[in-house]
């Protein structure tokens, strides 16, 4: 009986921890002040590549977008990246600098689609 009871205090301690998942990404807690920009592009090896940078009233630079520090190599990782923003963020994807564009239509539904699960605003430029 005591070692259940040991068992049990071990578990409820774990369950308990708040440190428990600390390296896990945490979602945002609140929407950015202006937004989330993204922008896609294809790298030299064919590689789908997406940065997301803080929306501001300044024009990017191609330099500046694809040295950011959250680019993402992938359609999966960007999901992942969309997943990890505020609930209700706005993200304005569009390609006024000359060299970006969208991927395929299969991987635009992908992400459209995670992006309501996760209950972001995707706005993509047509």
């Amino acid at each position: 009986m005591k070692l259940v009871a040991l068992v049990t205090v071990c578990v409820a301690a774990l369950v308990s921890d708040p440190n428990a998942g600390a390296d896990e990404p945490k979602r945002e807690p609140k929407p950015r002040f202006k937004g989330v920009e993204a922008y896609s592009w294809k790298d030299d090896k064919g590689v789908w590549q997406f940065a997301l940078l803080d929306g501001t009233n300044n024009e990017k630079t191609e330099n500046l977008v694809k040295s950011a520090p959250t680019v993402y190599a992938g359609v999966d990782k960007f999901i992942g990246a969309l997943s990890l923003l505020a609930e209700g963020e706005q993200v304005f994807w569009g390609h006024r600098i000359k060299g970006f564009e969208y991927p395929l239509n299969d991987d635009l539904k992908k992400i459209d689609k995670a992006a309501e699960a996760a209950k972001i605003r995707l706005n993509r430029e047509r």
